[in-house]
């Protein structure tokens, strides 16, 4: 898909809708920008690929852990949810680096992610000033970009979605995390996507190159999803929550104490590591 980058003046008349502040992506950081701009009274809409996967959590649904703890503590202060959410779906928590002094120790949880996702769809249907659109967002609508937006006088007026409807708002947040130009490596395997079985986001990567961003690549690697039922759990060593009366909220109206859950410890082996040694040229 080319890139997607249209005046101002050439839209004005199919505008679908007009907003104050649009946010691309429904991640963690998308939820926090779209509730701290509705909640400024911004008229704000919030668009997803989909719904049903707002908030979703990866392989690992994780909260917390060395730096990202502090980070947590810092946006509760500042009004974000994500520590509310965390303490309120947390399956266990942990504090990390206890050994060590207070400097580091780092507060982890492991979160339901169902149950997480479910709570902050429910939190952003019920914000005021904020609407939830289903749609791929491919293009941004730049007004001042006849010359690729290079020149400094360019200035966003809103998005472009994959079926053409064009939505406008002079502040546009892309929160995009992994699904912008996604692709997944499955052994030699590759394909496009954002998430195992969910589309990338396209067009974008493509449209912000047009205006003179210039682009890279991250990459992440995600362990191998195994069947409880299949573990013989009595073989593992037990690690019980050891964080009780410990939250990432400052506000005692959202502590939770839940039943903790156990997590169980596996340890690589010699034959693990000479595996890895004999497949790294692979890699």
């Amino acid at each position: 898909m080319g890139p997607s980058i249209a005046t101002s003046e050439s839209c004005t008349e199919r505008v679908t809708e007009r907003f104050d502040v649009i946010v691309v992506g429904g991640g963690h950081a998308g939820c926090e920008a779209a509730l701290t701009a509705a909640r400024l009274g911004l008229n704000t809409a919030l668009f997803s690929l989909n719904l049903d996967r707002i908030a979703w959590q990866p392989c690992n649904p994780a909260v917390g852990g060395p730096a990202k703890s502090q980070l947590v503590h810092e946006v509760d202060a500042l009004g974000g949810v994500i520590g509310r959410l965390a303490d309120a779906t947390a399956l266990q928590k942990r504090v990390l680096n206890a050994s060590r002094g207070p400097a580091v120790w780092a507060l982890r949880a492991q979160t339901d992610k169902r149950q997480y996702a479910r709570q902050m769809l429910q939190l952003l249907q019920h914000t005021p000033n904020l609407a939830l659109r289903e749609a791929m967002v491919t293009g941004l609508e730049v007004e001042g970009a006849e010359n690729g937006g290079t020149d400094g006088g360019a200035r966003i007026t809103g998005v472009r979605t994959y079926f053409g409807s064009v939505y406008a708002a002079p502040a546009v947040i892309l929160t995009t995390g992994t699904f912008l130009g996604g692709q997944i490596w499955v052994g030699h395997q590759s394909m496009p996507a954002g998430r195992a079985g969910e589309q990338p986001a396209e067009g974008l990567t493509e449209a912000l190159e047009a205006l003179g961003f210039q682009m890279g690549r991250l990459k992440t690697g995600t362990p191998a999803r195994v069947d409880r039922r299949s573990i013989a759990l009595d073989q593992l060593e037990e690690q019980p929550s050891d964080a009780e009366g410990r939250f990432f909220s400052f506000d005692p109206a959202a502590w939770v104490e839940s039943e903790p859950m156990s997590c169980h410890i596996t340890r690589t082996t010699a034959a693990t590591h000479q595996l890895i040694r004999d497949n790294l040229h692979l890699t």
